[in-house]
């Protein structure tokens, strides 16, 4: 029934949040962006080769 406690920083020991496993994690807004820009070209260019745009 011990449970960790808790760091200064409010997160308990070896738990982290998902940015933090990113390739930039102090930089994680710009990972989601690059990641959204890439789907939605994905998309545009799939929509263009199908004559659908």
């Amino acid at each position: 029934m011990t449970e960790e406690s808790p760091k200064p920083g409010g997160k308990p020991e070896g738990k982290h949040t998902w940015h933090d496993d990113t390739p930039f994690p102090k930089r994680w807004i710009g990972y989601v962006a690059i990641k959204v820009i890439v789907l939605a070209v994905a998309v545009g260019l799939g929509l263009w080769w199908a004559g659908l745009l």
